[in-house]
């Protein structure tokens, strides 16, 4: 491994670390404004920087913004499967083993994935060849589950037949609402972007800032403070772990193959085969989808032969990226195994800061800076027009709140644009909007 390497993994954990203690802040938007302030042309990073950056903001991201969206309950997209048994662990005074709990998924997912890195050159290849003429019916077959799979818990308690069915459809028809509503924003900036500045290179950036970072701060200043923590006196066993670990490599897998899911949906995925067991091996399974998607996808970026920019991360870093070489490569997977060492030890130090920060009198004041640092940053780098679309972002992020729907239907500002492209329906579909 090269120094640039090594340098690009440790300034890639650092701002992993920092956006983490910052809530609302993905470590993403750090690699964005960093790559802003650069002359658009390559070279600028060191030969191995591009590279090593992205593997330490990946690694970072699986496992040091485990403790924020538990602690600080503001989750990013990725982490919207930990809310509801987060807002358990807090209320009952365990957030501490919860995240540990997620942050072993995430080890057995980087674990998996060193394990596997010899089969991903030829392997990626050959699964692209077979699924790219699918993609399309396979997204939208995702967003029908992601719709239906949604059950509005509580309904058959109520008296008559006539409320529990209002009460029902009143929530379902909510999370359609905010499903189109974000597709149709991510279709609009996708197809006539807006935006003018630095910002216009990475159109979705304010969008998703109104989308998830901006109502959960919202959500967290109205919130109380957690209950004192306190050991859980569960363990961890072997079999629930490896549970765990399997269900979360599954939706991990998914994610990473196609285009337009993320980390969230192979939480959902993995949720969906955990949530009737156990508490323990749905965070464990949450932890692992999201490490594997986190780093795997990243991963794609560096294939030898067929290099593939998917993403948020890998596409911001593709022309930073190098010539994709099996040596690099190699390089790139002993570079991750060091990263997930250092992150993993690290996790545990970040967790208990977070614990007695939440418990402070000062959170507050910290949730409205992080609100007011979102707003300026935006302004400063996309002017009215990125206000404009973090305000409507963020109209859209609030529905959940306040109708009782799942968050993950505001995916639809990526599923929607992605699917309808890939099914050639793009054009069409701006016709229908122009009218």
């Amino acid at each position: 491994m090269s120094v640039e390497l090594l340098l690009g993994v440790g300034v890639g954990l650092a701002l992993s670390g920092v956006s983490a203690i910052v809530p609302g802040l993905h470590p993403y938007n750090l690699v964005a404004a960093l790559l802003f302030s650069l002359p658009e042309r390559k070279g600028i990073l060191p030969a191995d920087g591009g590279p090593g950056l992205g593997i330490g903001v990946a690694v970072g991201y699986a496992f040091f913004h485990l403790a924020p969206a538990v602690f600080y309950q503001t989750p990013d997209e990725g982490a919207l499967g930990l809310m509801l048994p987060a807002q358990k662990a807090l209320r009952e005074g365990w957030g501490q083993e919860a995240v540990r709990w997620a942050g072993w998924g995430a080890w057995g997912a980087v674990m998996l994935l060193l394990l596997s890195a010899p089969f991903w050159p030829r392997g990626w290849a050959a699964l692209r060849a077979v699924l790219a003429p699918h993609v399309g019916w396979i997204l939208l077959a995702l967003s029908a589950f992601l719709l239906l799979s949604e059950w509005p818990w509580g309904a058959e308690r109520l008296p008559t037949p006539a409320r529990r069915l209002m009460t029902v459809w009143m929530r379902l028809g909510a999370g359609v609402v905010t499903f189109a509503l974000s597709g149709a924003l991510g279709f609009l900036l996708l197809a006539r972007n807006p935006l003018i500045g630095p910002l216009a290179r990475q159109p979705l950036i304010p969008a998703f800032l109104g989308l998830f970072a901006v109502p959960s701060l919202l959500q967290a200043m109205r919130g109380g403070r957690p209950a004192p923590s306190r050991p859980s006196g569960e363990t961890l066993p072997f079999g629930i772990w490896a549970r765990g670990v399997g269900a979360g490599l599954l939706g991990g897998v998914f994610a990473v193959l196609f285009p337009g899911v993320t980390a969230g949906i192979g939480g959902l995925l993995a949720g969906h085969a955990t949530a009737q067991r156990d508490d323990r091996a749905f965070l464990v399974a949450q932890g692992a989808a999201r490490a594997f998607y986190s780093v795997g996808v990243f991963w794609l970026l560096l294939l030898p032969d067929s290099p593939a920019a998917r993403g948020g991360l890998g596409t911001m870093l593709a022309p930073w990226a190098g010539p994709a070489t099996p040596d690099r490569y190699r390089a790139a997977v002993l570079a991750t195994a060091l990263a997930a060492a250092l992150a993993f030890l690290l996790m545990e130090p970040l967790t208990r800061g977070m614990s007695r920060w939440a418990a402070s009198r000062a959170w507050r004041w910290v949730y409205a800076a992080a609100l007011a640092l979102i707003v300026l940053s935006v302004a400063g780098l996309g002017g009215v027009p990125g206000l404009a679309v973090l305000l409507a972002a963020s109209g859209i992020g609030l529905l959940p709140s306040l109708t009782g729907s799942r968050r993950l239907n505001t995916l639809g500002v990526i599923l929607v644009p992605l699917t309808l492209r890939r099914l050639g329906l793009e054009d069409a579909a701006w016709h229908i909007l122009s009218l």
